[in-house]
């Protein structure tokens, strides 16, 4: 918990203004970032277990680009009009891509006695990359790297993250504050699948100040075993963060909180019968307009909140990656069988399709 003096530094800090084959580049006018037209990036791969690295708009693949990997997340830096995807954990790599014509402008390997866990997060003006990773050298001890996105993304440094595992992270519209969801989970490369502390997890919230690597403090879920994995930010700093329950099966528990500065996470409202077709797992979090999208493959459903409330849910085989069109106004999904697929004013709409892809759990759209 934090203190009173840590709660209202962060409490001012949140209310804080931003800041500011390939196909050949040759084809496309502008830049990715720019443009009007609605672009996905996502890591994918075949039925066959290769690897890609891909954008796509208007119905076709803009590149595909071979993965040294799995990868998982994929973030946009607008101003260096550049894709950085990251390696599923745990992942030695991170890949930055050309956002237009995917050629290769970085391939950064992890730190030694480091692994990343699969996300990273940008300053609001793409100076600096953040990244989850896992000091396995020290015991499991969550740490956030630090790149330089000016200089070939150059490793700095690093912050402890307040936990263990931390896995996605978002930087607040103060331009200072990273949130940190630390999963617990202890995990090793030897068995890199297993989770090791299941009995003793203690995940969190953590906010850090990126100035000089303080924690402003710590919120846990109302159970030890609800690992906090994904989260998103919307624009006036509220935190929504989405868990996977390690406990036992039988018992059912909120899968969605909310959090700007208070003591507690807040659940998000739903009938038990809401949560269990959930299966104890959300995948990808995105906040816009006023709402939150949470999507969950292994319950196969896809739900739209709104002020902690549940306005609709739909269903989706293998549902995974969730990201807001800000051209077209409206939440897209990603799933296993290569579709695209967009949350329409009253039913699901295919957006398109890539016939022998599985997309990865998370997209990110440029528009």
């Amino acid at each position: 918990m934090a203190t009173e003096f840590q709660r209202r530094k962060l409490l001012r800090l949140m209310a804080g203004t931003t800041a500011l084959g390939v196909i050949p580049a040759s084809l496309f006018a502008g830049t990715a970032i720019a443009g009007r037209a609605t672009r996905i990036y996502s890591a994918a791969s075949s039925p066959e277990g290769q690897h890609f690295l891909c954008a796509w708009s208007d119905n076709r693949l803009l590149f595909q680009v071979q993965s040294p990997g799995r990868g998982h997340d994929v973030i946009l830096n607008k101003p260096a009009n550049c894709a950085i995807y990251f390696a599923r954990r745990p992942g030695s790599w991170f890949v930055v891509l050309d956002a237009n014509s995917g050629d290769k402008i970085a391939e950064v390997r992890s730190h030694r006695g480091r692994h990343f866990y699969g996300h990273g997060a940008l300053s609001n003006n793409g100076d600096y990359l953040f990244t989850t990773e896992n000091d396995y050298e020290q015991g499991g001890r969550g740490v956030i790297g630090i790149y330089d996105c000016r200089d070939n993304f150059r490793r700095l440094g690093e912050y402890a993250s307040g936990g263990i595992g931390p896995h996605q992270l978002a930087m607040l519209p103060d331009s200072q504050t990273l949130v940190i969801a630390n999963g617990g989970i202890l995990t090793l490369p030897d068995n890199p699948r297993e989770n090791l502390n299941i009995d003793t997890m203690q995940p969190s919230l953590t906010y850090l100040d990126t100035t000089d690597g303080k924690a402003l403090g710590a919120w846990r879920p109302p159970h030890h075993q609800l690992s906090l994995r994904h989260l998103d930010v919307d624009a006036g700093g509220l935190v929504t963060v989405g868990a996977q329950f390690e406990g036992p099966k039988i018992l059912t528990l909120p899968l969605l909180f909310s959090h700007r500065g208070e003591q507690a996470l807040t659940p998000y409202r739903a009938d038990d019968i809401v949560w269990r077709q959930h299966k104890h797992y959300i995948a990808s979090v995105a906040c816009a307009d006023g709402k939150v999208l949470a999507t969950s493959p292994r319950g196969n459903c896809i739900g739209l909140w709104q002020g902690g409330e549940l306005l609709r849910q739909e269903k989706l085989g293998d549902v995974a990656g969730a990201a807001y069109d800000t051209v077209r106004h409206q939440f897209v999904t990603s799933n296993g069988r290569g579709q695209f697929v967009s949350l329409g004013a009253r039913q699901l709409q295919l957006t398109g399709r890539v016939a022998g892809l599985q997309w990865d759990n998370h997209m990110s759209i440029a528009g």
